[in-house]
């Protein structure tokens, strides 16, 4: 008979709670909990089909090693044993930053993990970090540790109490939102509207979210002149909180000069927004009892993502509307994350490469991976809970040549996938329904909602035998290398003595994860985990965020304990760039321009093997009626897009969503070569970044954000939907 577990899920920053029913060690059912104290019965498709993960056949059950005649498994102690050496020798040889680590999104989920595997490269003298924060959030990142004083001080919108949102670059409908939680983020939009508010969608695409708001066009990858134009009226029409600016912020009149020449007018000749329906939105924002403006991927991923959110967090907070109930909050997690990274070396914003660009928050561009392995700067690397090859900018398949050509390759993950192809070692690790975990709280994440909270789950199954946590490779490996970790002798020799014992007969003695859990919720004044699964297991609802607690607190941790409304960098490079962009745009704006396109049923490529979420053979381009006319192509038909970097062949979905001269392709699709995904690869689709650019040029030098939306393409027709049409017969899209 199955037994009934509450968990939550762990794929989104939404952390929805679950029911998991499990009988012989087996998930047979999941569904959403409706008593969990925030998500209350919501959860999308993604966690609720994650059984066909849990237990695919493609799974990775014990430590595998590539050799020339296929793939063979190995002990673990042998195997990390021989990665120790080969990690040894490439420090001895090339020094410490020839070896690497690459991290993905679904490692941020993973509370121990980012600690142990700090450490261990901490020990090795390598700061050589990569992720694919780099690909989508580490413009805010930087933008919080310049205007606030570290990077994880993270405001977020009230959506529960605002009676004016604006959302640039998201679809929280579809794939949540980004850096806080807001399970059922439909709802929440919706309610803003019944109430009398306004919840305003500003996208190249009218997305989903935006059933239950109003919808705005905007030209691909030109945000940075609507909001410029948007924190000039504001300013220009008087509605700047000045007692709050004069009090808790500085910079105000150098952010006043540096947006001055950037009228309603302006803007629209590269958005597509018209002059009176921005200023129709500053009247209503300031307008509203409470205000707030966000944005995510769709603008991170663009050249200038670092200033969109500059300027939007500046729109917050001249108003009035930072640090308020309604406005935007600065949420406060278990314990303050923000003061205890603020002095790490691996957490600040510094400039150790060889180029002038920044590691931020820990993660050097992942846009110059390929050109740091081929230039012989980087000659091993670990890529954890990732898929590099897919998820980054891959220009005529450069990564790949990279990857393959590296002296140690290790992909510690759950599948095979094209990255592991490449690696001598796939070391498998548990799935999130294995461990026990709390959620993102180190981040402050947890308090980042409408209704703060805690919730502790166990492991609902125990993970196969020939599974390991990550913390327990990276301890064991420091073991191997004879490192010591947390720069404490007693501290590094206790966290090895105890990975030994875990996995053995002595195991029951080790200090597994739960207890270490244990440890910081007791820290924070809240239940153990004991007490938490038997008596809170849908959560505890924490104080509600009063606002009015950051402001003039010592929780600004800027130097003059101020908001730094212009920091020099952003003032510098806005008025050096923003202006030659503004003319490149208007002599272009004939062009197609490329953006990503999220899936309610995909979720980058980590779900790409789900037999009960992916059904399609394909991903498509998707594109307006009026492109498909002038294009010559209806639903079905094949199409070339081609960028100044590479060339792709995919199906078109004409729709009347997309804004002319705009093409949406989801992304981290591609995977005919994925024969360690079985599922995935007879519906391969194909990869939107081999259409991407990397390397210097094709970086946003200010987070090292890698260019990944509103890319300018030439799409023509190849052949129709029922059989060859003949490449001949295609038209070129930017010439007619």
């Amino acid at each position: 008979m199955a037994a009934t577990h509450i968990t939550f899920c762990r794929i989104c920053e939404a952390t929805c709670g679950l029911e998991v029913d499990v009988e012989a060690n087996r998930v047979v059912d999941i569904r959403p909990d409706p008593q969990h104290v925030v998500s209350q019965g919501y959860a999308c498709v993604k966690g609720t089909s994650f059984a066909s993960v849990q237990h695919s056949p493609d799974r990775v059950l014990q430590p595998i090693r590539r050799t020339r005649s296929g793939w063979k498994p190995v002990a673990w102690d042998g195997a990390l044993r021989d990665i120790a050496e080969k990690m040894r020798r490439i420090v001895d040889t090339h020094g410490p930053q020839a070896m690497g680590h690459f991290v993905g999104s679904a490692g941020g989920a993973n509370v121990l993990a980012p600690l142990f595997r700090g450490a261990l490269f901490a020990a090795l003298g390598s700061n050589r970090m990569y992720g694919t924060g780099t690909c989508d959030t580490m413009n805010k990142f930087r933008v919080n540790e310049d205007m606030y004083g570290s990077p994880m001080r993270l405001a977020y919108p009230d959506i529960d109490r605002a009676g004016f949102v604006m959302v640039l670059g998201a679809n929280p409908a579809i794939s949540g939102t980004t850096l806080f939680h807001l399970p059922g983020a439909r709802g929440r939009f919706q309610a803003v509207v019944k109430r009398g508010g306004r919840a305003v969608f500003v996208n190249p695409r009218r997305i989903e979210t935006a059933q239950v708001g109003e919808h705005v066009f905007i030209r691909p990858d030109t945000d940075v002149f609507f909001l410029a134009a948007f924190c000039n009226e504001l300013i220009r029409q008087g509605h700047v909180d000045r007692t709050r600016v004069d009090r808790s912020m500085t910079g105000f009149e150098t952010l006043r000069g540096a947006v001055a020449g950037w009228s309603p007018e302006r803007q629209a000749e590269a958005t597509g927004i018209s002059a009176e329906t921005l200023r129709e939105l500053v009247r209503s924002h300031t307008a509203a009892d409470g205000a707030a403006l966000y944005m995510a991927t769709g603008v991170n991923q663009g050249r200038s993502g670092t200033l969109c959110f500059w300027l939007l967090e500046c729109i917050n907070a001249i108003s009035g509307n930072l640090d308020r109930r309604g406005g935007t909050l600065m949420g406060e997690g278990l314990f303050d994350m923000a003061k205890q990274v603020k002095d790490d070396p691996q957490m600040q914003t510094s400039f150790h490469r060889d180029d002038d660009l920044p590691t931020v928050s820990g993660q050097q561009p992942s846009g110059m991976l390929a050109d740091d392995i081929l230039s012989g700067r980087v000659r091993g690397l670990i890529v954890e809970a990732s898929n590099p090859l897919l998820a980054c900018s891959n220009p005529d398949g450069r990564l790949d040549r990279a990857l393959a050509g590296l002296d140690l390759l290790v992909s510690v993950d759950l599948l095979r996938n094209e990255t592991g192809n490449l690696a001598e070692y796939v070391l498998p690790a548990p799935t999130w329904l294995e461990r026990p975990e709390i959620p993102y709280a180190l981040q402050s994440f947890a308090a980042c909602t409408p209704k703060p909270y805690m919730i502790y789950a166990d492991a609902v199954v125990d993970p196969p035998p020939g599974v390991r946590h990550e913390w327990w490779i990276y301890t064991r490996l420091a073991a191997h290398l004879g490192v010591t970790l947390f720069d404490n002798r007693l501290l590094s020799l206790a966290a090895k003595l105890n990975a030994r014992l875990a996995y053995s007969r002595l195991d029951r003695i080790a200090v597994g994860p739960a207890k270490l859990l244990d440890g910081m919720l007791k820290k924070a004044g809240l239940p153990g985990t004991r007490k938490f699964a038997a008596e809170h297991p849908h959560g505890i609802l924490l104080p509600e965020n009063p606002g009015g607690n950051f402001l003039g607190t010592d929780r600004v941790l800027t130097g003059e304990g101020k908001v730094d409304l212009a920091p020099e960098p952003y003032v510098k490079t806005f008025e050096d760039t923003a202006a030659s962009l503004h003319r490149r745009e208007i002599a272009s704006r004939d062009r197609i321009k490329l953006v990503g396109k999220r899936e309610m049923r995909r979720l980058n490529t980590s779900s790409a093997n789900c037999e009960r979420l992916v059904s399609e053979a394909t991903n498509y381009a998707y594109m307006s009626v009026a492109d498909a006319q002038r294009i010559g192509v209806g639903d079905g038909d094949v199409v070339e897009v081609v960028s100044a970097f590479g060339r792709i062949e995919i199906p078109v979905r004409v729709t009347d969503e997309m804004m002319p001269r705009t093409v949406a392709i989801p992304q981290c699709w591609g995977h005919e070569k994925a024969d360690g995904l079985s599922h995935a690869r007879q519906h391969p689709g194909v990869n939107s970044n081999l259409l991407a650019g990397d390397g210097y040029e094709n970086i946003e030098k200010l987070s090292g954000m890698s260019h990944l939306s509103g890319i300018p393409v030439d799409i023509r027709r190849l052949r129709g939907a029922s059989g060859p049409g003949g490449s001949d017969q295609g038209v070129t899209a930017s010439s007619q």
